[in-house]
Formats: C-alpha cells, structure tokens, sequence
C-alpha cells in the first residue's frame, strides 16, 4: 500500500479514536490489548528480517520504543475513568488532546531525528510507533481499571444479550485469591 495512503488512514483512524473517547465511551479489554498487540505483531514481523543493525538503527529503535510507551501512558494517566451503567467507562480530557499533540510532535521529532543519525526506514514503522503508544495507554487505563474495582465493559457479551464479562469474572476470581 502507498505510504501516503496508509497515513491518510492512520490520522482518519487516530481522530475517529480521539472523537470516540472524548464523548466516552466503555472500556473493554479486548478493545485496549486486541489493537495495539496486532500494530506490535505486525511491526516485529517487518522487522523479523532486518539484518543490517547499526548503531544508529539499534539506538532508534530504543529510544522510539521508550517515547511511544512512555507518551501512551501518560495519555492513558490523563483519561478519566469513571462509572457508568454498571461498567467501566473513559473520557479523553484536554490534558489528553496535549499529551496527544506533545507526543505527535516528538514523532515529528524522531523522524528528523532518525534522518540526522542515519537510521533506516525499515526500523522506523509507523504501526510500531502507534502500537506501542496505544500499548502504553492500554496498561495504564487496565490498570487503573483493574485497581477501580468497576467492571471493564464486554461489548460482545452486551451486543449478544449478555452482561455478563469474562474479564470481569477473571479478575474477581483473581481478587478472591
């Protein structure tokens, strides 16, 4: 896929999410690991037959790796959580939209970065930077979540009839312990 289209869907993707969550919306768990896990898998798979680690390669990597897991959990620290209909709900503040724009503007920064010490584009995919942000969020809305003691939402069970959760009775059984 060209890569123009490919960023055109991923800031279509990024903004529908940003919508979404600034209205509120359930947390369902399958909903914060399903997506950034398949952006991870897919970038490790990219990278699986990169053979030429340089320094520079190697140093980007890392520092990319810290910046978008770090700059997804303080998203997921600036979302607010709350309770409503009996589960788990969250809701993007404007803390959210700036930690949002300092962490689009560091990609920005790394980019430039990565071209100034000679990093290759292939240890430069866009789906690991956005996996790995969305994979901070994720760990930070979970735990906070798991520690709130309110029921993550299973949207599959609702659009099904059920309320019951399989999350929901995992961490109960965990807690029981």
């Amino acid at each position: 896929m060209h890569p123009a289209l490919i960023a055109i869907a991923v800031i279509a993707i990024i903004v529908l999410v940003i919508v979404r969550r600034f209205r509120g919306e359930p947390v369902d768990a399958k909903d914060l690991a399903v997506p950034p896990l398949i952006l991870v898998a897919i970038s490790i798979k990219d990278l699986w037959g990169f053979n030429h680690w340089t320094a520079a390669n190697i140093a980007f990597l890392a520092v990319s790796i810290t910046v978008g897991v770090g700059f997804g959990m303080l998203r997921g620290a600036s979302t607010v959580l709350f309770e409503k209909g009996g589960t788990l709900h969250q809701r993007y503040t404007v803390k959210t939209l700036v930690v949002w724009a300092l962490s689009l503007a560091a990609s920005a920064g790394l980019h430039f970065g990565a071209q100034a010490i000679g990093a290759e584009e292939a240890v430069r995919p866009i789906t690991l930077s956005i996996g790995l942000s969305l994979l901070g969020e994720a760990i930070t809305c979970g735990w906070r979540g798991l520690q709130s003691g309110i029921p993550f939402s299973n949207r599959d069970a609702e659009q099904a009839g059920s309320d019951s959760s399989a999350l929901t009775g995992l961490v109960d059984r965990v807690r029981q312990r």
